[in-house]
């Protein structure tokens, strides 16, 4: 049996078209803006690899006296690491500052990403059924560059939720390693597969996020596309 769904009234159609030039002027800004986050956790992710190397090769423990100031720790400080991320290891019971700072990043990062899946997905989710509405003869050429622009958001929403499990993974990662410098010196190579773990979840979070934000860009003609069309439909109130 045919179900005739009847297609949106020209006021309708109006409010598409302006939902559409509104998220479509937000992509442009959402595609880039994930690029350079993934680009930012990546270059977090090499710092920890660096270290994790450092670890793996690094001499025994040479411990300055600390008496006279901040003394860092020779055994576990990585220059290039230190010049490009301020992470300094020094002699005493703390953990770097700058260690501490990233993991608290990453777990705003998840979190943050985890609220946005949720959000998204609910929305993407409504707007399927809603967008059925184009699906009719007079409208499917507008239709189809929509529904592509559509199934990258829903995409997007479900690669979201990936991200934030592997964040949480790695800050859960570097949370069960004791990375102050008696913590690292105890075993150096098991926290330098512990920190090596994490970074593999950092690349793995970024990877996922800039193909996310790279498939968000492509949809970039199918809005405009979707606009000249429903304008030309002759459906559409002027």
């Amino acid at each position: 049996m045919t179900v005739e769904v009847p297609g949106p009234s020209p006021a309708e159609l109006a409010g598409y078209v302006r939902v559409a030039r509104d998220h479509r002027e937000h992509e442009r800004y959402h595609s880039v803006l994930k690029l350079e986050e993934a680009a930012a956790w990546r270059r977090d992710s090499n710092a920890l690899k660096l270290l994790a190397a450092r670890w793996s090769d690094s001499p025994a423990p040479e411990r300055l006296d600390p008496a006279h100031g901040a003394v860092g720790c020779v055994d576990l400080n990585d220059p290039a690491v230190v010049a490009t991320t301020g992470i300094l290891f020094l002699e005493g019971d703390s953990e770097p500052a700058e260690l501490i700072a990233l993991r608290g990043r990453f777990e705003q990062a998840a979190e943050r990403y985890q609220r946005l899946s949720g959000w998204l997905g609910e929305h993407m989710a409504a707007e399927w059924p809603r967008l059925r509405t184009l699906l009719t003869p007079a409208l499917v050429e507008a239709a189809r560059p929509r529904f592509r622009a559509l199934t990258r958001t829903t995409e997007a929403a479900n690669a979201y939720s990936l991200v934030a499990r592997l964040l949480d993974s790695a800050v859960h990662t570097l949370n069960a390693q004791d990375l102050t410098p008696e913590g690292v010196r105890r075993a150096p190579a098991a926290a330098a597969s512990m920190v090596l773990t994490a970074s593999w979840f950092l690349d793995s979070a970024a990877s996922s996020l800039a193909e996310a934000g790279a498939h968000l860009g492509l949809s970039d003609p199918d809005w405009s596309s979707f606009i000249a069309l429903a304008e030309t439909s002759g459906s559409l109130e002027t």
